[in-house]
């Protein structure tokens, strides 16, 4: 799988994210913004579920991975999986949140909503990131090409759909 796209990045004709972008508002809240983008919720939303869940509602906080799957959880129909590591874009799941441009001083890395859609009698397969940076160019926002993004060292989320529920599309 390329990283980098000759139509500079733009999804394909016809094709519309099932999943709306939501921007990060502050300087580290992008993992809660790829949650409103999976739960095709408002940042308010989501930031309400995480301060029910346990995070301050003032102040600085610290998301992980278990206050994103239950505000995945309870915003949705999906499930989240522990951390893996990433190996390759092509052994990635249908969807997924990135942790990308890990900083080994702060053990910090920042999220990205990854998805790859399956060819179809009208589109071929193909794979795009939903970035919710509030720093990039718009044209990075919502983009099939990843090279702006570095995927060394890398982890992911995969995201699926929670048994005995109904699928969604995003909103």
């Amino acid at each position: 799988m390329a990283t980098t796209k000759p139509n500079g990045g733009q999804l394909p004709p016809g094709f519309v994210s099932p999943f709306k972008r939501a921007e990060m508002l502050g300087t580290h809240d992008d993992l809660l913004a790829c949650a409103a983008t999976i739960c095709s919720k408002s940042m308010e939303d989501v930031k309400k579920m995480a301060v029910t869940l346990g995070m301050p509602a003032n102040g600085p906080f610290f998301m992980d991975e278990v206050l994103f799957r239950q505000i995945v959880f309870n915003l949705s129909p999906f499930a989240v999986s522990d951390y893996k590591d990433l190996t390759s874009l092509d052994a990635l799941p249908d969807l997924a949140v990135l942790c990308l441009d890990y900083d080994k001083h702060s053990e910090a890395c920042r999220t990205v909503v990854f998805q790859h859609v399956r060819a179809s009698e009208k589109t071929p397969s193909f794979s795009y990131v939903i970035d919710p940076a509030n720093w990039l160019d718009p044209k990075c926002h919502v983009t099939t090409d990843l090279s702006h993004l570095n995927l060394k060292p890398s982890w992911y989320l995969e995201i699926t759909q929670r048994a005995g529920t109904t699928p969604t599309r995003g909103k």
